[in-house]
């Protein structure tokens, strides 16, 4: 019998899924409404926060967290190369410049001793508390990344902060279910943003969600969050008036009752989705252990990570063979990805960025050039995993 396809990722979805969708075609009501504010209400109730706004997209989270905080081009905010360009593009969509610093070797996690002396030794307080460069922009914030599902040394980050009056924004794409330190990603005085996108952990198709412990500036969070409008879509159809204001610059970022019901039940599984990666993961770690060739996935002893990604490594010295394992694995109908492309490797950024600025990214560099995804999903079996590592182990 040939070998079935092993794809890198699948969408965890079953007739309850359909069923609470059609339940919305059904209805009378398919974009913002009842739904989006009962999807909202779930992940509250996970996460035990105050805040929870759906919106279209995880970049459009980084964006409408972005606006509340008035960024502007006499900004810069500091984030890492290792991550999808849009944690990137936010940044200079807003009109800032985003500070590129590398990541740690093992978690591939922004490095906070590295952010702490990039700050020491660029910027300098003003009379306001700001830390502004020669140049004269002012450091506003960080953006975070918790790779693969693995949060960032939170406490230090945090620290970093609020000794130099500034924001943390947390890019949580990878990490819904995770934990830092017992306590659940997204429970936090900081905007986390997440991603519902098709391959994330749990999905909306597209979609995603700013949540906070507190519900400080959720009007604002709102309005950024469809067009700068006073009153929601449910305000103004019940009222049937056409009296409404725009108050800030927001964009169409809002989410639908169609894809938030989605969210609704798949947020129900998140548990046993987070519980299920992470026995998965264990699998991969027994069947890949004796690889000598290969370096398997760091995670933290304080961490509960969601398991988004299996990354490994390849030793340095068979990096030169990273892309040609790959074709094999493909060849055995095992579909892998690779994460991420370190954004500077860009043409747009490669233009935007000063050599100066990129000579010190080199473990984002060496990461990339020896990394691979390995699949990882509820569904796949054990069987499956075997038959990944014996591909990598006969290849070597």
């Amino acid at each position: 019998m040939l070998n079935k396809e092993i794809p890198f990722s699948r969408p965890f979805i079953n007739d309850d899924e359909i069923n609470e969708v059609s339940e919305v075609l059904r209805g009378k009501w398919i974009t913002t409404g009842e739904k989006v504010k009962e999807f909202e209400n779930k992940v509250k109730e996970y996460l035990d926060v105050d805040m929870a706004i759906a919106v279209s997209s995880g970049t459009a989270a980084i964006d409408v967290s972005l606006a509340v905080n008035n960024i502007c081009s006499e900004d810069e905010i500091i984030t890492t190369p290792y991550t999808f360009a849009s944690t990137v593009l936010s940044i200079i969509h807003r009109g800032a410049h985003p500070v590129l610093i590398d990541v740690d070797k093992e978690t591939f996690n922004l490095d906070p001793i590295k952010i702490l002396a990039y700050i020491k030794k660029n910027y300098k307080k003003t009379k306001k508390g700001l830390l502004s460069k020669i140049r004269g922009k002012y450091l506003r914030g960080i953006i975070i990344v918790h790779f693969g599902g693995q949060s960032v040394e939170l406490d230090e980050l945090n620290s970093i902060a609020k000794e130099n009056n500034i924001f943390i924004i947390e890019d949580a794409a990878h990490a819904i279910g995770a934990e830092y330190k017992g306590v659940k990603i997204g429970n936090s005085d900081n905007a986390v943003c997440f991603s519902f996108y098709s391959n994330k952990n749990i999905t909306t198709g597209e979609g995603g969600m700013i949540v906070k412990k507190n519900n400080n500036n959720e009007e604002l969070y709102r309005k950024y969050s469809l067009h700068g409008i006073s009153k929601n879509n449910i305000e103004r159809y019940k009222t049937g008036l056409p009296f409404y204001d725009i108050e800030v610059a927001g964009f169409k970022n809002n989410l639908t009752d169609i894809q938030a019901a989605l969210g609704v039940v798949q947020i129900r599984k998140i548990d046993y989705i987070t519980k299920q990666r992470n026995i998965i993961a264990k699998w991969y770690d027994e069947e890949l252990n004796g690889i000598s060739e290969i370096e398997l996935p760091i995670i933290k002893k304080h961490n509960y990570s969601a398991r988004h990604l299996y990354p490994i490594l390849l030793k340095p010295e068979f990096k030169d063979k990273r892309d040609e394992l790959i074709l094999k694995l493909r060849e055995s109908k095992v579909y892998p990805s690779v994460h991420f492309l370190p954004v500077h490797f860009f043409s747009y950024f490669k233009k935007y960025y000063s050599k100066e600025e990129i000579n010190n990214l080199i473990i984002a560099e060496d990461l990339f050039y020896r990394e691979i995804s390995l699949p990882i999903f509820p569904e796949i079996s054990k069987e499956d995993v075997k038959r990944v590592a014996k591909t990598i182990s006969l290849f070597f």
